[in-house]
């Protein structure tokens, strides 16, 4: 019986090795053969109009901030089935996943933690403060069918946000119908039970427009106790006249089951308890925004939007050695609402001088209602960790734009929020930019940011604390943009640095005497480098690449922040072989990090580097056939540790699409 394993072991592998022999022969020969009649260039050249960084809409090439756009003629091609996938080709960013696709997936913006970063969904915060993460956004939930564009403000983007975007904000925005009547539909396949399926309606009506999708997803055993299963319905109607005024709603219902080994366990490789931890969310999103002029270069902004989400949690808990409970089981339901309202008054005084002011209300509740077993600590094993949380933080907002000349503009930013039981905060932001000579741009800012303590944090009847303070940070950066003519090149150069005050953490002293209790307690400082070089060596190849250096400490110890990786970068190139044909492939390279993980004392999580691949081939106008292999060479490796992540992964699927 063990010789028969091993030789279909054998015979696996060798299928493997065939396969992944004939996928790099018809890559060379894809790359190699010359292209016929094509003059698309692969990088879009367009400069967009960011609307997440600032009150003012301001072009990409004007502000200041650094900021980063993906929108879906760039990404599509890639053949993404997940948001971290196109978050971390940005130099600056880094995600992780625990494991396959049900473990939490994490955005660490600049060394930030994870609920330092506001995720928006067409302007709707996706950040659930009632969870034990402080309200970090999940990213594993989040599907790119509907998307059509990604902002990225990479900095403290408080002053336009408030709390939750203390080192950063990623504004994901859905597709708007078109002028012409349009259906899509996509089925996707491959290993460990994958499937996907998408349906989408577009299309016009006067001038009233719409577009609505429906998907689901199914992802099986791509690691050991993972499943992974969410549906997807979303839809966005506009309508404007020719004066300016513009109604837009938008809507959007997710549900999401998943299993994989519990935060801390050590992963399917260490966890001594080998039960899962099974999370079942449903999120309603909605927003209603409506714009329309007062007066000749005068315009008014009303925003409103709520989120609704309920998550149920079984968590069987995690050992430090058999029968020895470190964290104790636990099952629980949260239930959260997020009210936000928002008026804003924009001027362009004259070609000099633009401003805009507004003011803002959000309303938060939350509750949990659950028990924990506590015997481990000597108490009830029917602990209730029932709390219920309510907030309202009103807030005012003064921004301005000034350009003496063409190459100058500054930019001013300030917010005064008013919490609940708690001193007015203020927080500002400044910026420059400069350009010296013709394509060269110099840059600078330095921004404030603050976050409220979570609800979780305030309310937990074991380890919260009414006390809490709202944790702050400040941020100084500097960069420079130099494009070319030659290869329609672009490189851009940037260093930060931010320190981050009065952050949240069990207390180390009562830790020790089996008392936890969440204090106000580090100062953290992440300092580094970020590159990014983009180019057209050919019309038809396009080539980008990213680099990051970060250091990142907790003040006064030397000590590392957990898995924040020293050194990653990456490179992909894209290729139109023929007009039908096009291939994208990626490099992938991350550093080691630090971890822990409750089973081990290790702490050192080795590097390692992945590289996927991604092709799509038009049959004719209506109908697109598509594949990817994602970890292409098979790369054994880890996000955290005992956590491994999937193999070579292969998908497939066809697409089309009716006008």
């Amino acid at each position: 019986m063990y010789n028969t394993d091993r030789r279909l072991m054998r015979r696996k592998e060798l299928r493997k090795q065939s396969l992944l022999t004939g996928i790099n022969a018809l890559w060379c020969l894809l790359v190699l053969s010359p292209s016929a009649g094509l003059a698309e260039s692969s990088i879009e050249t367009l400069d967009p109009v960011l609307v997440t960084a600032t009150i003012l809409p301001t072009n990409q090439s004007q502000t200041p901030l650094q900021t980063k756009v993906f929108t879906r003629t760039g990404f599509d091609l890639q053949q993404p089935n997940r948001l971290g996938t196109l978050l971390q080709q940005t130099p600056g960013i880094f995600v992780d996943e625990m494991g396959g696709r049900s473990g939490l997936s994490s955005l660490y913006i600049r060394g930030s933690d994870p609920n330092y970063t506001m995720v928006l969904l067409d302007g709707v915060p996706l950040n659930d403060p009632t969870n034990q993460r402080g309200g970090s956004v999940d990213l594993s939930s989040l599907t790119p069918e509907r998307i059509e564009r990604i902002e990225i403000v990479k900095g403290p983007a408080s002053v336009f946000y408030g709390s939750d975007a203390m080192a950063g904000a990623v504004n994901i925005s859905t597709q708007t119908g078109g002028a012409k009547n349009r259906m899509v539909a996509r089925a996707e396949g491959g290993q460990w039970g994958y499937a996907r399926g998408v349906l989408q309606a577009s299309g016009a009506a006067g001038r009233f427009r719409y577009a609505g999708s429906a998907a689901v997803t199914r992802d099986d055993g791509q690691v050991t106790g993972n499943r992974f299963a969410s549906g997807t319905i979303g839809g966005h109607m506009n309508w404007s006249r020719p004066d300016s005024l513009k109604l837009e709603l938008t809507g959007q219902y997710t549900h999401t089951d998943t299993r994989s080994f519990p935060e801390g366990s050590g992963g399917p490789r260490l966890a001594i308890l080998r039960s899962t931890e099974q999370r079942r969310t449903h999120e309603v999103a909605s927003g209603f925004n409506l714009t329309f002029p007062l007066a000749p270069n005068w315009e008014h902004q009303l925003t409103a939007n709520v989120l609704h989400r309920q998550q149920k949690v079984d968590n069987p808990g995690v050992l430090s050695a058999p029968g020895m409970f470190r964290i104790p089981p636990t099952v629980f339901r949260t239930d959260f609402t997020r009210m936000r309202f928002h008026w804003t008054l924009r001027a362009s005084l004259n070609r000099l001088l633009k401003i805009a002011g507004g003011v803002q209300l959000v309303h938060e509740n939350g509750t949990r209602t659950g028990i924990q077993d506590l015997t481990v600590l000597g108490l009830s094993s029917q602990v209730a960790t029932d709390f219920e949380q309510s907030r309202a933080t009103p807030a005012g907002i003064l921004e301005t734009i000034f350009s003496p000349n063409e190459q100058v503009r500054l930019s001013a930013g300030l917010r005064v929020d008013s919490p609940e039981d708690l001193p007015l905060r203020a927080t500002p932001r400044l910026g420059v930019s400069i350009q010296p000579f013709p394509q060269t741009t110099i840059h600078g800012t330095y921004g404030q940011g603050f976050k409220l303590p979570s609800l979780n944090a305030l309310g937990d009847p074991i380890i919260g604390n009414s006390r809490l303070t709202p944790e702050s940070s400040t941020a100084w950066e500097v960069g420079i943009l130099r494009s070319s003519t030659v290869w329609d090149s672009e490189i851009r150069l940037t260093w930060f640095h931010n320190t981050f005050f009065n952050q949240i953490d069990l207390d180390p002293v009562l830790a020790k005497q089996q008392t936890f209790l969440l204090v106000n307690l580090n100062k953290v400082r992440t300092q580094g480098i970020e590159l990014n070089v983009a180019t057209n060596p050919l019309p038809d190849v396009s080539i980008q690449g990213w680099f990051t250096y970060l250091d990142a400490r907790i003040s006064g110890t030397n000590a590392p922040l957990r898995n924040r990786p020293k050194a990653s970068g990456g490179f992909a190139i894209r290729v139109r072989a023929t007009p039908a044909l096009t291939i994208r492939s990626q490099l992938q390279a991350v550093g080691t990090r630090f971890d822990l993980q409750i089973p081990t004392t290790q702490t050192r999580v080795p590097g390692y580097y992945r590289m996927d691949l991604a092709t799509t081939y038009a049959l004719n106008d209506a109908w697109n056939i598509f594949g990817a292999v994602d970890n292409l060479t098979n790369v054994k490796y880890e996000d955290f540790l005992g956590f491994s992540a999937p193999g070579t992964w292969v998908r497939f699927g066809v697409e089309g699409h009716w006008e």
